[in-house]
């Protein structure tokens, strides 16, 4: 599975409210973009991947806005202007304060992983380093990875929750831990690759972690999709990898004749 064509011009935006700089509340809109790939396995019309949707819905419920983003998305399959979508990849960051005081809270994301998998068939993801879940409180069809694969309809994905940090902290590795789980991942061939911190991208001057890149230089043959930290130009070759930055973002991946 590769990507041949990734557009840069949304099909499709959703407004909502984030905590911002000094308490102050934005107003943000999350792109919904298509990504075509040269072929899927039989049995996955179309596939989902978004990260760091941190914010709140604009009606009273205040929800979590992945809760809204998976009712809007499986509105838009039964409207019949995207294909079914087989299975909903998470790269991790879903929290938000109620408030909306403080930008960057660490808080419980399960509402966001069970709304999706209420919606869709099978979701699969990786935490970021601001997602606390209740394990025993998700959905039997979701799935949280942490240097370990799963296979699910013939579409192998792979992946690394958390960042590299203070192991005292919530979601975060030493380097060590970090690369030896990503060392796990790529030891098998994926066809999706699932981080949440990502790696730099020195020629665009995009941030990230430089060993990921490195790392990437010279292992993998996969799609790599991450968030933490936002890229203006989402999607870039590393190596034989094809990378795409989906912080802020949501992908919808399908076939040029879906």
């Amino acid at each position: 599975m590769r990507f041949i064509e990734v557009s840069e011009d949304p099909f499709y935006e959703i407004e909502y409210r984030s905590s911002g700089r000094g308490g102050k509340v934005r107003k943000v809109v999350l792109p919904f973009y298509k990504a075509i790939v040269d072929e899927l396995p039989k049995g996955i019309t179309s596939f989902v991947i978004t990260s760091d949707l941190q914010g709140r819905e604009q009606k009273k419920t205040n929800r979590l806005i992945g809760e809204l983003v998976a009712e809007e998305l499986s509105l838009l399959s039964d409207l019949g202007e995207i294909p079914p979508v087989s299975l909903v990849a998470l790269a991790g960051d879903f929290y938000d304060h109620p408030e909306l005081h403080k930008l960057g809270g660490t808080g419980d994301v399960t509402t966001v992983w069970n709304a999706f998998a209420k919606e869709f068939p099978f979701v699969v993801g990786v935490h970021g380093n601001h997602d606390i879940v209740v394990e025993s409180h998700l959905a039997s069809n979701t799935i949280v990875l942490d240097g370990n694969s799963k296979n699910y309809l013939g579409i192998r994905i792979g992946g690394v929750s958390g960042i590299i940090g203070s192991s005292d902290r919530n979601q975060r590795k030493s380097k060590r831990e970090f690369m030896s789980a990503l060392a796990k991942v790529t030891n098998v061939k994926n066809d999706l690759i699932l981080l949440h911190l990502g790696p730099e991208d020195a020629t665009n001057r995009q941030i990230g972690d430089p060993e990921i890149t490195n790392y990437l230089l010279s292992k993998g043959t996969d799609i790599v999709a991450f968030g933490h930290c936002h890229w203006s130009k989402s999607f870039i070759d590393i190596g034989k990898n094809q990378v795409l930055n989906v912080d802020h973002r949501l992908y919808l991946v399908t076939t040029a004749n879906a």
